[in-house]
């Protein structure tokens, strides 16, 4: 093991304690704050206050969060990337609209599950690629809910392209985290809790802004990758060098890194998403080990999380 620093304590106040059953308190007050053992295989993180993991002890969250901004766009009537004609993708008997409203479920479910022990205001912003109004209103119907607010944009250019500009366009509006998502990614009941609070615990640890992202790709494993190994609030979460257009950073990094953000949609790229994996050379990206959320493209979405039953419970309330 590498040589570290450790906080040196004095040896009558730690025995002290030990004697005492303490094993933390607040400098200020004195007041014993014991973590609950009960929770004794997993961390703890109370949300712009402290964290607790019980190999690495308390640690204050520096790294705030205020709001969070989530853009969800959507193109009823676009075909897979890069395909044309009859449908591709890995659940079949479906069309685009029914896929779109099951991945909705399945966010709208995340989003409260967080609200239900974090009260930070969250803003859904649906970007509009092509749709209808019957459709826009199925879709409103489904997510209606007064715990976070709705705000709907249409995209002034039509296309993959488009839609994630108009992203970019509406992200300057945003105060705080800005959360990027496709139309095909179903989500873990966990994963805005998951990522937001690993986001202000690792940015505090790094003391840089990290960018997220909920999935954990089968690219990861197909090549000799190079990466680092960091505790979330349940799950690991590793450095990663490429990603999708499903993502999740501050806006401070937006503005700092705007002309390659907008890059993806100015310029045809080769991968598409390459600027991202330029950006992410000089950014810190994590991806979760064991995913929080599923790309419903051509394959198997996951390496061994039951994504079927997640899509199957979601499915049933469209």
């Amino acid at each position: 093991m590498f040589p570290r620093k450790y906080n040196k304590q004095n040896k009558f106040k730690r025995i002290l304690l030990k004697l005492l059953n303490v094993y933390a308190y607040e400098k200020e007050t004195l007041n014993i704050v014991n973590p609950d053992y009960k929770n004794s295989f997993g961390n703890i993180i109370k949300l712009n206050d402290r964290s607790f993991n019980f190999s690495q002890g308390y640690l204050n969250l520096t790294r705030k969060v205020e709001e969070l901004d989530i853009f969800f766009r959507y193109a009823p009537n676009s075909s897979l990337y890069n395909s044309k004609g009859s449908w591709k993708r890995i659940v079949p008997g479906i069309n685009k609209e029914q896929l779109i409203l099951t991945c909705m479920s399945s966010l709208k479910d995340s989003i409260l599950y967080f609200l239900e022990e974090n009260k930070i205001k969250i803003t859904l912003h649906l970007i509009s690629d092509n749709s209808s109004l019957a459709f826009d209103k199925r879709l409103h119907k489904l997510i209606d809910t007064e715990e976070f607010e709705i705000v709907t944009h249409n995209s002034k250019i039509s296309g993959n392209r488009g839609s994630y500009l108009e992203c970019c366009d509406q992200a300057v509006k945003a105060k705080d985290l800005i959360f990027f998502i496709e139309d095909d990614y179903l989500f873990e009941k966990n994963c805005v809790d998951e990522m937001v609070l690993t986001f202000s615990r690792l940015s505090t640890l790094l003391k840089e802004d990290v960018i997220t992202c909920p999935t954990d790709y089968s690219f990861f494993y197909d090549s000799l990758y190079k990466t680092s190994l960091f505790i979330g609030k349940k799950n690991r979460w590793r450095v990663v060098g490429e990603t999708l257009l499903t993502f999740m950073l501050s806006k401070e990094t937006f503005e700092q890194n705007n002309e390659y953000l907008r890059k993806v949609g100015e310029v045809v790229n080769e991968p598409f998403e390459k600027p991202l994996h330029d950006l992410y050379k000089k950014k810190i990206c994590l991806a979760p080990v064991n995913t929080l959320s599923y790309h419903l493209s051509r394959a198997v979405p996951s390496i061994n999380e039951d994504w079927i039953t997640l899509w199957n419970e979601n499915f049933k309330k469209i």
